[in-house]
């Protein structure tokens, strides 16, 4: 049995991968501000199935220090916790950089000086590329370039993580840059999460807001696939930074998920509003996925959107009152 620190513990993918590992008997500490939409009902499902969690603000120095000093020795972190929403770090740009950046450099420090052996990994966004200006999928090669504040603080997590992989503090640190994760326990909301927001407008009859012109392209990774290339990187010990998507074969638009929500779902979309597009909105992200193979992984996304968007739908369902309180709140 290992024991397991994750940070976000209580979101979409952190959850996720809490319930995972508490499946295969692994000890889960999570820590969580329980700050994200629908949170306490993902927290309260952990807690049933054994996971320990310590709610606190890891942007506070202090607190990531105090929380990493209760947990001791683990074999591996993952660093989920975030604000995650471009539209959000233009807003307060503030609180964007504590909240990434700043919290990055404390889970990181803290994981330094209590547990420097850990496995630590870093969820990175597809957003630290910037304003792409291609239409092929996105490699190794491609530079870093943030455009939003949100990109930049997520950038700045992730160039700390890089930097405590280096010989001179010697850990094993991994950063995956993610294009668009989709799935079961996520609240997702118009500005963060549009797969989730889209399904879950559609079946509580909400209005729906298109910003630009519809035909961004996102390659969907379904969320249980990138907890299994989670855990895969932690027993391999895999280090580095590599983006990952859902590849070609998963690539869709945004007017593409609309239709096969519809069809899924069997109900018409309310309203469907139009905007222009948002600062920070790539017209194209895929992950071009070369590098698993380069590295001998066995892992390839097995989920393909019309099933992963039938899961997803067939969760929100089941948790449809959940779903329904927690944006009435």
């Amino acid at each position: 049995m290992s024991k397991v620190i994750v940070t976000g513990a209580c979101g979409f993918i952190g959850s996720c991968l809490a319930r995972r590992l508490l499946e295969r008997g692994d000890e889960v500490v999570g820590i969580d501000n329980l700050s994200r939409r629908g949170s306490e009902y993902n927290a309260a499902r952990l807690r049933a199935g054994g996971m320990r969690l310590l709610r606190a603000d890891l942007s506070s120095a202090q607190k990531a220090e105090d929380a990493f000093g209760a947990i001791g020795k683990a074999d591996a972190v993952f660093h989920l916790s975030a604000q995650v929403a471009v539209t959000l770090s233009y807003q307060n740009p503030g609180a964007d950089f504590r909240d990434n950046a700043a919290a990055a450099f404390n889970v990181i420090d803290a994981v330094r000086r209590h547990t420097p052996g850990a496995y630590c990994f870093y969820a990175s966004t597809n957003k630290v590329y910037g304003h792409l200006k291609v239409n092929r999928p996105v490699g190794e090669d491609m530079p870093l370039d943030p455009y939003t504040p949100y990109g930049v603080s997520k950038a700045v997590g992730e160039m700390y993580f890089t930097e405590y992989g280096r010989p001179e503090f010697g850990m094993a640190t991994c950063s995956l840059r993610q294009s668009c994760i989709y799935g079961h326990q996520q609240f997702g909301v118009e500005d963060q999460g549009w797969v989730a927001w889209f399904s879950i407008a559609n079946l509580l009859g909400r209005d729906v807001m298109v910003y630009g012109d519809g035909h961004q392209v996102r390659d969907l990774l379904f969320v249980e696939d990138l907890v299994d290339l989670y855990l895969l990187l932690w027993e391999r010990r895999l280090t580095g930074v590599y983006p990952v998507g859902g590849g070609e074969a998963n690539a869709i638009s945004v007017a593409q998920g609309l239709d096969k929500i519809a069809a899924i779902t069997g109900l018409p979309f309310k309203s469907l509003g139009h905007e222009g597009a948002r600062p920070g909105d790539q017209p194209y992200f895929v992950a071009d996925l070369s590098w698993v193979g380069r590295l001998g992984l066995a892992w390839s996304p097995r989920t393909g959107v019309d099933e992963g968007l039938r899961a997803m739908i067939d969760w929100q369902r089941g948790h449809l009152e959940e779903i329904r309180a927690a944006f009435a709140s």
